[in-house]
């Protein structure tokens, strides 16, 4: 009888004791997210420098804007999807920031694309999909990349995680977080080791983004400039 066996270099549970083309043949809906998943981690675990540029970007992110403030966590969701989407591309993929005009993905590569969700509490669940007035038969159909506090950067979809750990809540679709943090120990080829923190605490010393948008552009006046708050 043939045998599974999962091969991260080329993305995806090949079958052994089958000939190579009926092997080629077999194909899987994430392949191609998990083959660049797959690319990044490789390039951030053996490039010291990529690995320092992310983890100081997410330092510098979560220590100015907490994410108890609402404003903020819209914005810091963004900034997580640009930062992804150039560490991919510095890894060598072709990704692109799609996060204004798709539905469902923020990063699209060739044939394929991904979600991305930051989690930055050791609890709760994670929201994969707002569905407040959405059909009752959406679902979480997306390969997705999770930016978790003090786990790393993590990858799963569909496929990996089962439906027991999902549920849907009154206005979202979401993951149990301790099976997702579960899943990624027990399948490190999903995860990329790195430091990731907690969003800051004390709410009356972070930034509001609304705040920074706002001096800057008030910057250039030549009035206006002068009774900044």
């Amino acid at each position: 009888m043939a045998a599974w066996r999962y091969s991260s270099a080329r993305g995806g549970f090949q079958r052994q004791g089958v000939s190579r083309e009926n092997d080629m043949a077999k194909t899987f809906k994430f392949t191609r997210e998990r083959q660049a998943f797959a690319q990044l981690k490789h390039e951030v675990e053996n490039n010291p420098g990529l690995r320092e540029d992310i983890e100081q970007t997410l330092q510098q992110l979560l220590g100015r804007f907490a994410t108890s403030i609402r404003e903020n966590r819209f914005i810091v969701g963004g900034v997580l999807e640009v930062i992804l989407v150039t560490a991919l591309r510095a890894a060598g993929v072709q990704a692109q920031d799609v996060g204004m005009t798709e539905q469902r993905i923020d990063i699209k590569i060739p044939q394929g694309g991904f979600s991305v969700k930051g989690h930055f509490s050791s609890a709760g669940d994670i929201r994969l999909i707002n569905v407040l007035g959405a059909s009752s038969e959406t679902a979480w159909e997306t390969a997705t990349i999770f930016v978790l506090h003090k786990v790393g950067i993590g990858y799963a979809d569909p496929e990996l995680i089962g439906r027991e750990h999902i549920r849907r809540a009154t206005d979202a679709i979401v993951l149990r977080y301790t099976a997702l943090r579960n899943f990624l120990e027990q399948h490190p080829q999903y995860l990329i080791q790195c430091a990731v923190p907690s969003s800051m605490q004390d709410t009356a010393s972070s930034e509001l983004v609304s705040r920074v948008v706002a001096k800057e552009i008030l910057k250039d006046t030549k009035i206006l400039v002068n009774y900044i708050p």
